[in-house]
This record gives structure tokens, C-alpha cells and sequence, in this order.
């Protein structure tokens, strides 16, 4: 292949992996009948959209400040928290497979299936609009329930506001959103609202930044870093919109971000990047506020779990959609000025960071193999189990240093069960 041809090629796949962060792909691409493969846009394009954007957001804030915007252990604490939901997502798929009830509903009790095909602009509009509309509704009932509370603190846990942010996911919160799109199988096929929920997912990423302002009219239809950054901001229980911000301004869940502040992450820091920590931090105190409830024990956790930890009123204004945005109190927009507090884990040399990666990419690399096709069971519970130890080695390395019985141990572990894999696959 000569350079022109190579140079085409990229350029293609750039534009591409463009449209995926972007929702920008065409409706015939997105049009997907009964049957059809549903391509996996996070694999082709959106792991290395990420590097793309990160790359940018780094070169634009040195520009800016003349620094590195991103902290070493913030950083690889919210690659961590992704890798370890896509860890956890892996095996789940495998025991509980809730995507495949998009299959069931439609082929049982579907009530009409249009036909994307015959229709694609319109459909590629509707599913949009619905696969939107189910994860506003799944986001604010992640806030709303100290259960939804407890998968979804993670991805709140950060205190920097960067594109590495949106990696910082739980490990349980894909299974308790699906169930809110399942509706739209009765009148839509599977494969179309899968692939729909996978471009919903990838637009989010790119809200997750310090270095984008004001973007005019936009801001009234689509959700943007201007709007997001408040949602992100303690308690942040407000502007819960994926891709449309029209959801929060109708149901009267928008507030307006009027003043530049780097103040982000939980009312109550978790002062960790370990991701056992991360995922089990508010499981803890729901235990706790558990006692005050009467019954048996596991009685008064399920009711303390569905308590509520945030409320808002039911209501519906189609003129809230006119309404202007606050003004901001400074006048204008303009980058924070960084805060002091954020808490730093451990003072890692360059070397202690060096081996921090490392540790990373063997819990990376457990994930590529466990999402390997017709992978024993047993193979992927090895591998998922491997990778969670890998990834709580590197919190403890993140929180306390390179240099404790624990992290010790764990790494012993998590190495012997990834050799034990890979002898496994050679058939030793």
C-alpha cells in the first residue's frame, strides 16, 4: 500500500471515528434489521478516539498553562475504574446477557417493528430520541436511589475535570440502566437500539473537559461541557441529560453553570484511586444506615438501598425550553483556577510510576483476553479475576506506594493466575 493510499485510509478512519464520538455516522450505518451484526464502535473506534482526544485536551492545556493538566494518579485511577466495569461487563454479559432481552421483547412481544431500513432518517431521529430519553431517566434514578447511588459514585468520585474522567465508571451501573431502553423493542429491532446505546455512550465522553466554553445556540439542544460541568459538581443531582439537554429544561432538572470552579467529585471525597474502594465506598454506608431500619438484616438493606438520597418533583414544562440561560456573575467565561485539597495518594518517582503502568497493563491485558470470541467460562472468570487483582494492586500503589505486604501479595496472585491462563491456552 503506497503513502497516498495509507494516507486515505487514516484520514477515513479518523473521519469515522469522528462521527462515533460525535453521533455524526450516517442513518443507513445505523439502520440494522433482525440478524444483522452489531458492529462494536467502542473496539474499532472509540479506545483510540480516546487516545486521540486526550492527546488534544493535553496539548491544548500545556498551550494554555504551559503544564500538564492531568494528574499522574487521578489519571490512571480513572483508567482503572473503566477497565475494571469493562472487566466486570465482560462476565456479567456472560451469566446474565441483559442486551440479548433487547432480543427476546422484540421477537415475543414487539408491537410493531418499523422498518429502519426503509426509513432510515426517520428512524436514526426516533431511536435517538428514545435511546436519549431512557438514559436521562436511567441517570436520574442513579441519583435519585442510594442503590443507583452506589454504581454510579464512581464515575462522581474524581476531582479533576478532564476527558479521562468519563472512563471512571462503576463496575455494576450497565445493569442498572438497560432495563430503562428495553421498552423501545417493541417497536424498534434489537440491533438498531444496541448499536444507538453504543454511540449514546461515546458522545458523553467529550462533555468531560475544562477547555471548551460557550457554544451559542448549540447549547439549547445538545448537551455540552457548560452543562455538564455542573453535574459534576457536588451534590450534582441536576442536568442528567446524555446527548439532548432538552430532557432536563422540560422536566425541570437543568442548572445553569454561572461561575468557573474547580470544585468537582462526592460531597464526601473518598480519598482513594483504589477501585475496590471506589466501587464499595457507598455499599458501606448503606449498610450503616441499614440499622435504623426494623427487620431482618437483608431486609433492612434492600430498603435502605432503595431509599431515596435525592428528590425531585414530577414536573413537565414545554416553556422551560425558551427560557435563557443564568448569566454568568463574573461576566464572562474564563479557565478556574486549580484547587487546592484535591486529595494526591501516593508521591510516586518515575520509577514507582513506571511500575504503576506496568501493573495497568496487566489488568489490560487480562481484558483482552477475557473478551477474546468462544472463551471457556472458566478462562474468563480467570482472566476477570486476574485483572481485578492487577487493578486492586495498582490502587494500593496509587494510595500508599510501591512497597507494602499487600500490594505484594496481590500481584503474586494476579501474575500467577494470568501465567496459569496463558498455559491454559498453549495447552500445557
Amino acid at each position: 500500500m503506497d503513502l497516498k493510499a495509507l494516507m486515505l485510509k487514516a484520514g477515513s478512519w479518523l473521519v469515522d471515528g469522528f462521527g462515533c464520538m460525535f453521533y455524526l455516522l450516517p442513518p443507513n450505518q445505523l439502520a440494522l434489521e433482525k440478524g444483522e451484526a452489531v458492529p462494536n464502535y467502542l473496539a474499532t473506534h472509540g479506545i483510540a478516539m480516546f487516545v486521540v482526544l486526550i492527546s488534544t485536551e493535553l496539548a491544548i492545556g500545556y498551550a494554555c498553562s504551559k503544564k500538564c493538566v492531568y494528574r499522574f494518579n487521578d489519571f490512571i485511577g480513572s483508567l482503572s475504574s473503566g477497565t475494571c466495569q469493562q472487566l466486570v461487563g465482560t462476565l456479567t454479559s456472560r451469566l446474565l446477557n441483559p442486551k440479548g432481552s433487547f432480543t427476546v421483547v422484540q421477537s415475543k412481544y414487539s408491537l410493531m417493528t418499523l422498518n429502519v431500513k426503509a426509513r432510515p432518517i426517520q428512524s436514526w431521529l426516533l431511536l435517538m430520541m428514545g435511546v436519549d430519553l431512557a438514559y436521562y431517566w436511567a441517570h436520574r434514578c442513579l441519583h435519585v436511589f442510594h442503590l443507583g447511588w452506589a454504581a454510579h459514585s464512581v464515575h462522581h468520585s474524581g476531582e479533576d475535570y478532564n476527558l479521562p474522567t468519563a472512563l471512571r465508571q462503576g463496575a455494576l451501573q450497565p445493569l442498572m440502566t438497560w432495563i430503562f431502553s428495553l421498552p423501545l423493542a417493541l417497536f424498534f429491532p434489537a440491533e438498531s437500539i444496541l448499536v444507538h446505546l453504543q454511540l449514546n455512550t461515546l458522545y458523553q465522553f467529550w462533555i468531560h473537559t475544562e477547555f471548551c466554553g460557550r457554544l451559542g445556540w448549540l447549547e439549547f439542544l445538545f448537551n455540552t461541557p457548560f452543562h455538564h460541568r455542573v453535574h459534576h459538581r457536588p451534590p450534582g443531582n441536576c442536568n442528567y441529560a446524555g446527548v439532548l439537554i432538552v430532557w432536563d429544561r422540560l422536566f425541570k432538572t437543568y442548572s445553569t453553570e454561572t461561575e468557573r470552579l474547580d470544585h468537582y467529585g462526592l460531597a464526601q471525597p473518598v480519598r482513594s484511586f483504589n477501585v475496590w474502594e471506589l466501587n464499595l465506598q457507598h455499599w458501606r454506608k448503606i449498610a450503616g444506615s441499614s440499622r435504623g431500619f426494623q427487620g431482618v438484616g437483608l431486609w433492612r438493606l434492600i430498603r435502605a438501598s432503595l431509599g431515596h438520597r435525592a428528590h425531585h418533583p414530577m414536573r413537565f414544562s414545554p416553556q422551560a425550553l425558551l427560557d435563557p440561560f443564568d448569566p454568568m456573575k463574573n461576566g464572562s467565561w474564563a479557565l478556574p483556577k486549580e484547587a487546592t485539597g484535591k486529595y494526591q495518594g501516593a508521591d510516586l518517582t518515575l520509577l514507582g510510576k513506571t511500575a504503576a503502568l506496568t501493573v495497568f497493563l496487566g489488568s489490560f491485558l487480562c481484558l483482552q483476553r477475557a473478551e477474546r470470541k468462544n472463551v471457556e467460562l472458566m478462562q474468563l472468570c480467570c482472566n476477570v479475576g486476574a485483572g481485578l487483582l492487577w487493578l486492586g494492586a495498582l490502587g494500593d500503589m496509587l494510595d500508599q506506594g510501591t512497597c507494602n505486604r499487600s500490594l505484594m501479595l496481590k500481584m503474586f496472585t494476579a501474575a500467577s493466575v494470568t501465567l496459569g491462563d496463558f498455559a491454559l491456552t498453549a495447552g500445557v
